[in-house]
């Protein structure tokens, strides 16, 4: 997505998007299909703030004002394709928010190309762990999995309680039963 305030360079002039984009006439757009989505399309092809060659497709809904948001540095692919390829990254864009909200990846620091590489064989186990255990999709498996992690720490609690475990011990031990990425809440 391009931020409306980005710099472009139409005829070597500095201009942010959204100024931009009032100059654009309804003759200078073309409309573009994309499934089952119309979109009126003006294509600039040029220089931003730090690309020297890019495509900006200032897009909105047929019936609806203007609003630019579409950006490509593959200046070969059609309107229609940078259209298709924004509207997939937008489901990739909420996995990559759902893994940092709900299982903390933007949280945890790896250095060697290897832990990553660990680190998201374990992130990708419990999306999947997650789906698979709720039988829908990944935040009402969260949900489910910790609700029986909640459940299992009131067990061992009540458990150590009717052993008469003291308190300070039932406190270092249970946190140490359940633990890990799937199960931080």
């Amino acid at each position: 997505m391009l931020k409306t305030n980005r710099i472009l360079y139409p005829k070597g002039i500095a201009i942010q998007a959204k100024k931009f984009a009032r100059y654009i006439e309804p003759n200078d757009t073309r409309l573009v299909t994309v499934g089952n989505e119309r979109d009126h399309v003006y294509r600039y092809e040029g220089a931003l703030n730090g690309l020297d060659d890019a495509v900006v497709l200032l897009a909105w809904k047929a019936d609806q004002p203007m609003t630019p948001d579409h950006l490509s540095t593959d200046r070969k692919l059609s309107d229609e394709d940078i259209l298709r390829y924004d509207a997939q990254r937008w489901t990739i864009k909420c996995f990559f928010r759902q893994a940092k909200d709900q299982l903390k990846l933007d949280g945890y620091r790896v250095r060697h190309i290897r832990a990553v590489k660990r680190y998201w064989a374990v992130v990708l186990f419990a999306c999947v762990y997650s789906i698979a255990e709720s039988q829908q999709d990944l935040s009402s498996g969260l949900e489910l999995l910790r609700s029986r992690k909640e459940h299992s720490i009131v067990e061992f609690i009540d458990d150590a309680a009717k052993q008469e475990i003291p308190i300070d011990v039932i406190k270092k031990t249970a946190p140490c039963r359940l633990r890990g990425p799937l199960f931080v809440s």
